[in-house]
């Protein structure tokens, strides 16, 4: 076989060891891997599935401590909202429904509060002057047009129920039903009984708890379907491609065992199977399948001459030998696209990033190993694609191509590359949790029915500090408060704000009969009122026992990641300007934690795109030592990925959590094809061979793989399409279309590039040595 360069040479000891050996020992690979297997297999059966969306939280942040801490004051903020609508407004029918579950809900285990018309209480005083903490439909005759006016005779001055209890044109009536903390394991149980209850009316129901168990459902089925589903069809493919039962099955062997292998550890170090990480079975099957059909075309007996009098490999330790480096590289490089992707703090992502490279390790090392002395063993020649018999003319077509259209082809690819970079500045991050479903699914559309008929319903708090010796409820400090609610109130992204300062305002206008009802002009005042209002359970939500710290709730009208953000920041810079000194104002709330936690997923792939770059970037330097060669294969997996994003840009779509993890896994991933050409070429031009006929030789031998790696990846990937979750679909088909857009790079503009490239005068003086 033709020898690498020195540098090369010294740097394929491993995978050449690892690929001689295995041809030469075949069984005591087998006994060694079954060995493994039985090792390992004790994993499987400690493997969790968690697919709750709470994983995806980014638990290690100071801010998220402050979350809890807030939740241990004022009670956990996530609350299931029940609308039930009718034709009319204040309809009796309704009005009777909500009054009966309002009770129910109440009973159920696990519910901290219910709130509604019939159970909260409206401020105010009756017609003897008395103060009257009664809740609305108290005492309310049963009469149609008598019922409404008692209604909303009570709601006139209510600063509470309109918009969170009641819709403005009062044909939704709400029930708000406030979970008690440490319930997420019960959310299910308590979910299926709030349906049981509501089932004979038409009712629609949202919240985060929703959200989280869909999800849940949703991953847990998507994991047992994917992998199956991708494993028929690639054996589809590969049989269709091979026409060789054996090319499916050893197709299929390295991705099952690399799958086995990351699901075992991950067992053994008691990591579930999350959300995110659902997807690496499917992945690493894809990627094994790819791997090992390098292995096989090149043990399918590539034989003639090629250029500088040699011939290609005759047995199979040599044509295993003349893949082993490539195959090394593509692993190590894939595993470096994983890698990256851990660069954030969320435990769940980094889980995938390092199980997803023990997957791909795993998987370089069954190709490099158990593929050869199964083949040995068998006395088999491997397989090539009956579909590329016709490889040499196409890999001359494509040479001649690179040649004679060389300018054109590189000032498209750099009107392509203008035109990505003019869309990659309108690029935005951002993710809303809400359309990870699609349009049409129950979920969605009643979180979209609620949202628009009620104020709002993502929630987020905003907890206001005294410094020591202070109190909350000094009267500079609640008309700071209640400027801000009203300041917050007027955007068009907040539907409704509730504060403390909304009760003691109620009340005292009540009980001095002012209409505008005045902030209370003293903290004794304020305690006196609230000592009236201990009945009101609803208070404890708003401020604490000691008065030192008080919640602003607020009801967001847009779940959109970057909106929320955007809320928070812009809620500390007015209160840094109009707040009071030395009290404090910081946003939380569950929402904001799944927004921070969106951002910080998408934000660190992007950092970790970056360190990707350059680490692969080294890898290909130290293996080629020629910078122009480096420089050319990053080019064509660059590109396209900067394309990618610039047409989300064009077309204002967003980066979100899931589409933003393209760019490392991408990078690792489709950098493979390209460097079985650079290798090929690269050993042949540093053999004073001419470019255009090293480029032929090297097309001619890769081709069949690198095309049938590109179908077998995509396709893998497009599987991840059918999930009914954007996020995962999004992911599933944005990397098939990266895989198919640098095959074309690779066959189009790569050439294009290694037809102008000369190898360093040093390094074939060294070639020459060497032989």
């Amino acid at each position: 076989m033709p020898r690498r360069s020195e540098n090369q040479g010294s740097r394929s000891r491993i995978p050449d060891r690892l690929a001689r050996t295995s041809v030469r020992h075949p069984w005591g690979v087998i006994v060694s891997w079954l060995a493994l297997v039985i090792l390992l297999s004790p994993g499987l059966t400690r493997l969790q599935v968690e697919t709750s969306t709470d994983s995806v939280l980014d638990r290690s942040h100071p801010e998220w401590s402050f979350y809890r801490q807030a939740q241990e004051l004022f009670g956990t903020d996530e609350i299931l909202v029940v609308a039930l609508r009718s034709d009319r407004p204040l309809d009796p029918d309704s009005l009777e429904i909500l009054t009966q579950l309002t009770e129910e809900l109440e009973g159920l285990e696990g519910v901290r509060r219910v709130d509604s018309l019939s159970s909260v209480p409206a401020i105010g005083v009756d017609a003897n002057g008395d103060l009257n903490l009664n809740p609305p439909l108290d005492e309310a005759p049963e009469e149609g047009e008598a019922l409404r006016s008692h209604v909303r005779r009570r709601l006139q001055s209510d600063r509470i129920a309109p918009g969170s209890l009641i819709s403005d044109d009062e044909k939704v009536l709400a029930i708000n039903i406030l979970l008690q903390d440490g319930q997420e394991h019960r959310q299910g149980e308590i979910l299926e009984e709030i349906r049981a209850l509501t089932s004979s009316t038409s009712v629609s129901l949202s919240g985060v708890p929703v959200f989280r168990l869909v999800a849940s459902e949703k991953t847990r089925s998507e994991i047992l379907k994917f992998v199956p589903i991708t494993a028929v069809l690639i054996s589809v493919l590969i049989g269709v491609l091979f026409r060789s039962l054996l090319a499916i099955t050893l197709s299929l062997l390295p991705g099952i065992l690399g799958s086995w292998l990351l699901l075992s550890i991950m067992g053994y170090a008691g990591a579930p199977l999350s959300i995110t990480t659902m997807i690496l079975p499917s992945i690493t099957l894809a990627l094994g399948c790819a791997y090992s059909m390098h292995a096989l075309v090149a043990a399918s007996g590539n034989q003639g001459p090629i250029p500088g009098g040699e011939t290609r490999p005759q047995g199979l330790e040599a044509a295993m030998l003349s893949v082993s480096l490539p195959i090394a590289l593509s692993g190590l490089t894939t595993t470096v696209g994983f890698i990256a992707m851990s660069l954030v703090r969320i435990e769940a992502v980094r889980a995938t990033g390092l199980y997803g490279a023990i997957g791909v390790l795993g998987v370089s090392l069954a190709t490099l190993t158990l593929v050869p002395a199964i083949l040995s063993l068998g006395g088999a020649r491997g397989a090539e694609p009956f579909l590329f018999r016709k490889k040499e003319r196409i890999a001359n077509w494509l040479t001649k191509t690179a040649q004679e259209k060389n300018r054109a082809l590189l000032l498209i690819w750099a009107g392509l590359c203008i035109l990505a970079f003019s869309g990659l500045s309108r690029v935005e991050v951002e993710t809303d949790a809400t359309r990870w479903l699609p349009v049409g699914h129950e979920v969605r559309d009643s979180y979209e029915e609620i949202r628009e008929d009620l104020s709002g319903i993502s929630p987020m708090n905003v907890v206001i500090t005294a410094p020591p010796q202070r109190s909350a409820l000094e009267p500079s400090v609640l008309k700071a408060i209640d400027a801000l609610c009203s300041e917050l109130e007027a955007r068009t992204d907040v539907g409704q704000t509730l504060a403390i300062t909304d009760p003691l305002r109620q009340i005292n206008g009540s009980m001095i009969g002012d209409a505008s009802q005045p902030i209370p002009g003293s903290v004794a005042e304020a305690e006196q009122f609230l000592m009236l209002l201990e009945s009101m359970d609803h208070i404890d939500d708003l401020i604490s026992s000691d008065r030192r710290s008080t919640n602003i709730l607020i009801r967001a009208d847009n779940n959109a990641s970057a909106d929320l953000r955007k809320i928070a920041s812009d809620i500390e810079l007015w209160w840094g300007e109009h707040g009071i000194e030395g009290y404090t104002a910081q946003t939380t709330g569950i929402m904001y934690e799944f927004a921070r936690a969106q951002d910080e997923i998408a934000y660190g792939q992007i950092r970790g795109l970056a360190v990707a770059l350059i680490v692969i970037s080294a890898i290909l330097f130290s293996i080629f030592r020629w910078p122009a060669m480096a420089l050319a294969a990053m080019v064509p997996n660059v590109i396209p990925l900067l394309m990618i994003f610039g047409l989300l840009g064009l077309l204002d779509l967003p980066l979100d959590a899931g589409t933003v993890m393209i760019g490392c896994l991408a990078l690792g991933v489709a950098v493979d094809d390209t460097i079985h050409i650079a290798i090929r070429f690269s050993d042949l031009a540093r053999r004073n061979i001419a470019a255009p006929e090293a480029l032929k030789a090297s097309l001619s031998e890769v081709l069949p793989a690198i095309i049938s790696t590109t179908l077998v990846i995509g396709m893998g990937f497009a599987v991840l399409g059918l999930s009914e979750f954007t996020i995962t679909r999004n992911l599933g088909l944005l990397t098939t279309a990266i895989m198919f857009l640098c095959l074309v790079a690779d066959l189009t503009l790569f050439p294009a590039l290694l037809v102008r490239l000369k190898p360093e005068e040093k390094e074939q003086i060294s070639d020459a040595k060497s032989h």
